[in-house]
C-alpha cells in the first residue's frame, strides 16, 4: 500500500477490539441509522463501511469510507442522547467490535496514554473533515471528484508500473456519493479523464496514471499523509 506511515490509534483499536462485542454484518446491512442514540463506539477490523448522509434532493453524500481498523459511531464523548446524523452502510462484508460509549468514556478518563492518542486521533479526523470541505467549496464538482482520486490512492493505492491502483472496486454511483453530486456528472467527468490518459477503468478499479495531473488541478498543497485520506 502507497500509505505505511498513516497514523493508526493502535491502543485504541486493541481497547475495543478487546473489551467490545464482536458483530458480524453482511453487505447491504446497516450499523446504524439516522436517528438512533449514539451509544457505542465502533471498530471495524475487517471489511468496508460507508458512512453517509441522504440529502434533500435524494442525493447520497459518503462522508466516510471505511477500512480495517477504523474507529467510528458515537465519537462526541460526554454528550447526553445524541442521535445519529449519518447511517453507516455495510460495502463489504465485515467484522466489527461496539462498546459502550460511556464505559469508554470512563477508560479514557482513567488512561493518559489512550486519552492523548485519542485527542491526536480526533485532531487528524477533524482536519481531513476540513481539507475534504475545502476541495468541495473551493473547485466544484470537478475539484471534489479529483480530491477523492487522490484520497483514495493515498488510503488504497498499490504502486504499479501503471500509475498507482486504487485496490478496491467502486461503481460510478459510490464515486458520485463520494463527491456529493450526481452518478450523470461522474461519468463525464470520468470519461474526460480517460480520454487525456489520467485514469483508466478496469472492472470497476481505476488506475491513476498521472496523480499530478489531479493535484495541478485542485492546486493541491500537499497536505499529510495523515490528512489527505478518504476514512
Amino acid at each position: 500500500m502507497v500509505t505505511k506511515s498513516t497514523f493508526r490509534p493502535e491502543a485504541i483499536v486493541s481497547l475495543l477490539k478487546e473489551k467490545g462485542k464482536k458483530m458480524t454484518l453482511e453487505k447491504g446491512e446497516y450499523v446504524f441509522y439516522p436517528g438512533d442514540t449514539a451509544r457505542y463506539v465502533y471498530c471495524l477490523e475487517k471489511g468496508e463501511v460507508f458512512i453517509s448522509r441522504m440529502q434533500e434532493d435524494g442525493r447520497e453524500m459518503i462522508t466516510n469510507y471505511l477500512t480495517d481498523d477504523a474507529v467510528f459511531g458515537a465519537l462526541a464523548l460526554h454528550s447526553v442522547n445524541k442521535e445519529h446524523t449519518t447511517y453507516a452502510k455495510v460495502k463489504k462484508d465485515c467484522i466489527l467490535y461496539k462498546y459502550e460509549k460511556r464505559q469508554f468514556e470512563q477508560f479514557i478518563l482513567t488512561n493518559e496514554d489512550i486519552k492523548m492518542e485519542w485527542l491526536q486521533w480526533l485532531d487528524i479526523d477533524r482536519d481531513r473533515n476540513s481539507s475534504k470541505m475545502r476541495d468541495l467549496l473551493l473547485y466544484g464538482k470537478q475539484g471534489a471528484l479529483y480530491s477523492v482520486l487522490i484520497r483514495l490512492t493515498n488510503s488504497f493505492g498499490v504502486k504499479t508500473g501503471d500509475g498507482i491502483l486504487i485496490n478496491t472496486q467502486l461503481t460510478n454511483h459510490e464515486l458520485a456519493g463520494l463527491c456529493g453530486t450526481s452518478r450523470e456528472v461522474v461519468n463525464r467527468m470520468l470519461s474526460d479523464l480517460k480520454k487525456q490518459k489520467v485514469i483508466k477503468v478496469d472492472k470497476k478499479y481505476i488506475t491513476v496514471h498521472d496523480i499530478n495531473a489531479l493535484r495541478r488541478n485542485i492546486n493541491c498543497d500537499r497536505c499529510s499523509i495523515d490528512v489527505c485520506q478518504v476514512f
